[in-house]
């Protein structure tokens, strides 16, 4: 194994890069194997939370060899060297190292337990945790929230939203963590006042420097911040409101370099051991400060960069990540950036209000021939917070895949068991073009709605198995009863979330259909002082 790392390393000094070198000084190294960590698979409770575990438990996930923490022997072992170790990954199973030569690395990989090849653990070793009993997100706001989006309206109601914000899922009690570039003045802006106010920022951590993530950084991860949890009636509300949220600074926006990744792949792992559910992150990697460490489409795999090798695992792990495409769709480099190609993720592209692709839009598909992007939302003119006030619009693929996040969050509040990846599928399944995705659209816009209503799992507070429809299938006429009497309102909606029929009638009672229904799945709807019930209802 020694000869064939030193062949490795020799073949890349020839090509011009030095093995592993991922930027001017920083270096990274796999290790073999997690032998002589301290850690047991069997007792998770050492290394994640309680809210991670329980979140693997429900949707049937197991604790792994990925998860466990590094060999604290081994990391013991480098640093006697003199070695500064800036970031370490579990997933991975490695480190970057900062402040050294190639010489030193070559000392480093001369260790018996360092590779420079990607660790593969064998998965026979599981542990399937138990559900807590606690649960997962708050249920759904008694009534419908009053919400005037402001600047966000277009962007919201284009994905259907709005529709499951009526319904009281507003993203309450789900944990969204944005990995960006800084938040600059989020603690003094007027869209995240309740975010304080409600103790709704979980913790914030900076991954490059030691600066304050809300003074000397970038104003990026605000913008992108107030489109998912924006809550300013009447300026701005985001798709997902009443989340809480980890704020991660991981990108350097004075450097492009490979570092980045590093450092975003450590701040996934932190989100997934402390319960985060849905993570976003508006950044993209293919170029880079200097040309020896850009990527090209070849690598554009979903497994050849760090960060989409990292990102490709977040679904197994039960956490849904949102990620822009890139904005090179006009430039020579036109393809998605990295972690776009991830696997089992969400990929956004970027349409106008209209749903016109926009032009900086990055085109798929990955290099592997998977359909990428996977869906678009609006990026053109989004609506977004001021960094020193009042509301703008701006453009780019970062802000089309907040939109998503907290759309997804708002999803994922009313069916709180779905696994990660049957929920990002039934999200591209909803696309308005799931029947012809393409390189430039991918699936489509997603439609939340329809989301919801062709998810199977029914939520606690709406009574669907105490209203009554018969016959059903249904021609011309049905009787409804629920176990409230009197007059209600009773609504038809198709899967579009457009209101087919709306009328008054007395309940129990029987309705005869409208003659312009045609044959298709509908949704009945009534809503009482106390109750919500819903039903299918299948119109031949």
């Amino acid at each position: 194994m020694k000869k064939l790392k030193l062949l490795v390393v020799l073949l890349m000094a020839f090509l011009g890069v030095r093995a592993q070198e991922i930027a001017p000084g920083v270096y990274w190294v796999y290790f073999s194997d997690k032998e002589g960590t301290t850690y047991q698979i069997d007792q998770p409770a050492q290394f994640l939370s309680e809210r991670s575990i329980n979140r693997r438990a429900m949707q049937g996930l197991a604790v792994d060899r990925l998860d466990l923490p590094l060999s604290t022997g081994y990391l013991q072992e480098i640093e006697a060297m003199g070695v500064e170790i800036r970031h370490v990954s579990r997933w991975l199973n490695g480190i970057a190292m900062i402040h050294m030569d190639d010489s030193i690395f070559q000392q480093v990989l001369q260790l018996t337990f360092t590779d420079t090849v990607p660790w593969e653990p064998v998965m026979d070793d599981l542990y399937f945790p138990q559900k807590n009993g606690n649960p997962r997100f708050e249920p759904p706001l008694e009534s419908a929230p009053a919400f005037d989006y402001g600047v966000a309206r277009e962007q919201v109601e284009m994905v259907r939203t709005d529709q499951l914000h009526e319904m009281g899922y507003t993203a309450g009690g789900v944990w969204i963590g944005v990995l960006d570039a800084g938040f600059y003045n989020v603690d003094s802006l007027p869209s995240f006042i309740n975010l304080f106010d409600e103790e709704r920022i979980l913790e914030t951590r900076n991954y490059v420097n030691d600066t304050s993530i809300y003074r000397q950084s970038s104003f990026h991860g605000m913008s992108v911040l107030s489109i998912i949890g924006g809550e300013w009636n009447g300026n701005l509300v985001g798709t997902a409101p009443h989340a809480s949220y980890l704020l991660c600074m991981t990108e350097d926006s004075d450097q492009e370099t490979r570092i980045e990744e590093i450092a975003w792949i450590e701040a996934a792992e932190y989100a997934d051991s402390l319960g985060v559910d849905v993570i976003n992150t508006s950044l993209g990697y293919s170029d880079f400060d200097s040309v020896i460490y850009d990527y090209s489409y070849r690598d554009m795999d979903g497994r050849s960069t760090y960060i989409s090798r990292a990102a490709s695992l977040t679904a197994s792990r039960g956490m849904i990540l949102c990620t822009s495409a890139g904005n090179q769709g006009n430039k020579e480099w036109f393809y998605i950036t990295a972690p776009a190609d991830a696997l089992d993720v969400l990929s956004v592209g970027a349409v106008d209000s209209i749903n016109l692709l926009a032009s900086f839009s990055s085109m798929g598909p990955s290099f592997d021939a998977r359909i990428k992007p996977d869906v678009t939302a609006m990026g053109k003119a989004s609506g977004m917070q001021h960094r020193n006030g009042g509301t703008i619009r701006s453009n780019g693929t970062s802000f089309s895949s907040p939109v998503m996040a907290g759309s997804v969050a708002a999803l994922w509040q009313a069916f709180p068991e779905l696994p990660a990846r049957e929920l990002i599928h039934r999200i591209r399944q909803s696309g308005h073009r799931s029947m012809n995705p393409d390189a430039s659209y991918g699936f489509g816009i997603p439609n939340m709605l329809r989301a919801y209503y062709t998810l199977t799992r029914v939520t606690e507070r709406f009574l669907t198995g105490r209203m009554e429809v018969w016959p059903n299938p249904a021609r011309e006429h049905i009787t409804i009863r629920i176990p409230e009497s009197g007059e209600q309102q009773v609504r038809i909606y198709d899967l579009n979330g457009r209101v087919a029929c709306s009328l008054q009638m007395q309940l129990p009672g029987e309705m005869e259909l409208p003659p312009g229904l045609v044959s298709g799945i509908y949704i009945i709807e009534i809503r009482t002082t106390g109750n919500i019930y819903r039903s299918r209802l299948l119109k031949q």
